[in-house]
């Protein structure tokens, strides 16, 4: 016959793994859990990048991570055959609602150290060294590849449509990231007294200079950078992000970026691909993500103090599904 202190002891076993409270509190009473849920306010990670960023053991971090998905603090997100983790969405429990919230907010208050800063650093960095490096090795086929996802003229007349919505003054100006040969450097053109084209990789300049020259654009010039690492040296009318969202390393920081960009009327257009399994996308055209859930790009935008102007979502060849939105800065924030 049991002893009462093992009775005790099995029941409280038992509630442990049951009561979500308690799954919940245990799960972030440890520095490193703490430090991960920081590092996953906006980005999602793999397992060896966590790894890299906390100098982990790969064993150990696995450990960690199955503590907060036990809690429903953190959830896996498939990209193709990768898993990446990143913040739940949704409460791990309908009770425990206001309590994530306070407690991811508490978090936040509380900045990385230094260490998992400049590692995380290191990691978008790596990531964006490889999207840079895949486009200056394959940028000749890449037309032909991404045309396979879509195609400009699919959308070319909601786009017209969604740009001359706004009122717009003389002198207004646009700024494109990653332009490449797209087409819509030259309705751009047509509608904007001067584009500025920003690429980090110089085989994709060269094209979107070939470009210009061949449409006899005498109001767009381009730039070598790294939007998210260059300050903003005029505020724009217009920022387009078209189709290279998936590309970026960290694309929440993106909008973070983009913000200090936008004149106060201004307006910022992002065009990619809704969530797709399609993991040949990432072999052929660089894909870092595999297309955005709409309400992600929404939080992010929001966070960074944006609100959504307009939204439109097509469908597209091969089962892809483009969704484009038009944002405008918060000025009540």
């Amino acid at each position: 016959m049991a002893s009462h202190s093992s009775l005790n002891a099995a029941v409280n076993a038992s509630i442990s793994t049951s009561d979500p409270l308690i799954r919940l509190t245990k799960a972030v009473g440890d520095p490193l859990r703490l430090e991960v849920l920081r590092l996953l306010r906006q980005d999602s990670f793999g397992v060896l990048e966590l790894c890299k960023i906390t100098d982990t053991p790969q064993s150990g971090m696995s450990h960690h991570l199955r503590i907060l998905s036990d809690a429903n603090l953190v959830e896996r997100r498939k990209e193709g055959t990768s898993i990446f983790y990143r913040r739940t969405t949704k409460a791990p429990h309908a009770a425990l609602e206001s309590l994530t919230h306070t407690l991811f907010q508490t978090i936040d208050q509380m900045p990385l150290s230094l260490e998992s800063q400049t590692r995380k650093e290191a990691v978008h960095g790596e990531r964006s060294r490889r999207s840079a490096a895949f486009f200056e090795a394959n940028h000749e086929q890449l037309k032909d590849n991404q045309e396979l996802i879509t195609d400009f003229a699919q959308y070319r007349e909601c786009l017209s449509g969604l740009l001359q919505s706004g009122d717009q003054h003389p002198e207004a100006t646009a700024l494109e990231i990653g332009a490449g040969s797209s087409p819509l450097v030259q309705l751009l053109s047509q509608q904007y007294a001067q584009v500025t084209c920003v690429d980090n990789s110089e085989a994709m300049l060269r094209a979107t200079r070939a470009a210009i020259r061949a449409w006899e654009l005498k109001n767009v010039d381009c730039r070598y950078a790294d939007f998210l690492s260059i300050d903003p040296e005029a505020q724009v009318d217009l920022l387009v992000i078209n189709m290279v969202l998936h590309h970026i390393a960290s694309p929440s920081s993106f909008f973070e970026a983009a913000r200090p960009w936008m004149a106060p009327e201004g307006h910022l257009l992002v065009i990619d691909l809704c969530p797709h399994d399609q993991d040949w996308a990432r072999e052929i055209c660089g894909d870092q993500w595999l297309g955005f859930d709409p309400s992600d790009l929404m939080t992010w935008a929001l966070n960074a103090g944006f609100r959504s102007d307009q939204t439109a979502y097509l469908g597209l060849k091969n089962g892809f599904q483009i969704q484009i939105h038009l944002f405008q800065p918060n000025i009540e924030l």
